[in-house]
């Protein structure tokens, strides 16, 4: 198949250059064969070119480049003498080469076109991805054998797999019925023969597992009450709030277990975070169990950290109290406030602690000290002690 595409050229233009001359174009041909023309999707077929001209084009007729879309598509330029293509789809294609001569500055280009069949058929039959729709897990595909592990207590019974086969034309069938991705039921209960058959009747046989194991995890990893985390020490955890903090009933819980699927409950009642309310004046157990039964107890004892509940001095007039905040105690009096000789009036913490200033034990309202400087108090109660510093300060 030959055609001639010529541009004529303008009068001016020839009296312009009335001294040159046409050149001679060798008319060119088309000529190119294939090592196979019956191949696999995926396998290269190699075209070798045989033709005579000046550049050479290549349409190898699949949907990519269909020689039908001549001028939209300018095909595939061939340099060199062999050219390979992996044909992506199955189908019976017309590749053509295209062999062009031209000369005389563009104005007359010369084709030739050749055509020969290529036969592709699919003979991919490969599962190359597999899993379940509900619930939403993910298999791992090790050879021709499947596992997916699902949640504990998942009806194995009427699992719906969704898949991906290696390639679209290919068919997955279990016992003979063709599956559809995400929507055929099949019972896994035992193990589930997965058949890919490919276009040319390639077939690949899976083996799907789905196991449904309980996971044993079952420990509390963190627990707050009040914004004030607990301290693990084995499995009691002491959680000690602020003083002022003395009424222990009622309270909420804050916590982490080190599985989601772990169930806390306490006296047969589940707790939920940060809701369940329990009273913590004795020690309260916590109960973790994991989804195969076995449980861990932790005892959990809160108490109200030893301190002030008010600090002032009461025989000024009028009295002036400290704001508490932490373990740091202001006080501000009027001038002419004699500093260095105030007695305290405070109350305590119902653990009655015993309150000292060095080794001088305080009694509200009685004992007289100097605060012209910062005065460190150290309260001591159950084999504990805590120390505040008061400060008074003279208003300027």
């Amino acid at each position: 198949m030959k055609k001639i595409i010529t541009a004529t050229l303008s009068i001016l233009g020839i009296l312009l250059l009335p001294g040159c001359n046409k050149e001679d174009i060798a008319e060119p041909r088309a000529c190119f064969s294939v090592d196979v023309t019956e191949a696999n999707v995926g396998e290269p077929v190699t075209f070798t070119n045989c033709s005579e001209g000046k550049a050479f084009s290549i349409w190898t007729g699949d949907s990519y480049h269909a020689y039908a879309k001549y001028g939209l598509d300018a095909g595939v330029p061939v340099d060199g003498e062999t050219f390979s293509y992996a044909y992506p789809e199955p189908g019976t294609f017309t590749a053509t080469i295209v062999a062009s001569s031209y000369g005389n500055n563009g104005t007359e280009v010369y084709e030739d076109a050749d055509s020969l069949v290529v036969h592709i058929t699919d003979g991919r039959a490969e599962l190359i991805e597999f899993g379940f729709r509900s619930p939403k897990v993910v298999g791992e595909i090790s050879g021709l054998d499947i596992e997916t592990i699902v949640p504990f207590g998942t009806d194995l019974t009427t699992l719906k797999a969704t898949f991906k086969a290696s390639s679209k034309f290919a068919v997955v069938t279990v016992g003979g019925v063709e599956q559809s991705s995400g929507k055929t039921a099949n019972d896994f209960t035992n193990p589930v023969e997965f058949v890919v058959t490919a276009q040319n009747g390639n077939t690949t046989k899976y083996t799907a597992h789905a196991y449904s194991i309980p996971d044993t995890a079952k420990q509390l990893i963190s627990l707050m009450i009040k914004d004030v985390p607990g301290i693990f020490d084995g499995n009691t955890i002491h959680v000690t709030l602020p003083a002022g903090n003395s009424i222990l009933t009622g309270l909420k819980a804050e916590f982490e277990t080190s599985s989601a699927s772990a169930v806390v409950t306490v006296d047969g009642t589940v707790q939920t975070s940060g809701s369940t309310r329990n009273d913590f004046t004795g020690p309260v157990e916590y109960t973790v169990t994991a989804e195969d039964g076995s449980y861990n107890v932790y005892t959990v004892i809160v108490e109200e950290e030893i301190g002030f509940l008010s600090f002032g001095f009461e025989q000024l007039v009028p009295p002036v109290y400290a704001e508490i905040s932490g373990y740091n105690l202001q006080v501000d009096v009027l001038p002419g406030t004699p500093v260095d000789s105030l007695y305290a009036s405070f109350t305590t913490t119902a653990h009655n602690p015993l309150v000292k200033i060095g080794d001088v034990v305080q009694t509200s309202g009685v004992t007289l000290n100097n605060f012209s400087s910062p005065v460190k108090y150290t309260l001591e109660a159950e084999g504990k002690s805590v120390d505040y510093t008061v400060r008074v300060s003279i208003i300027k």
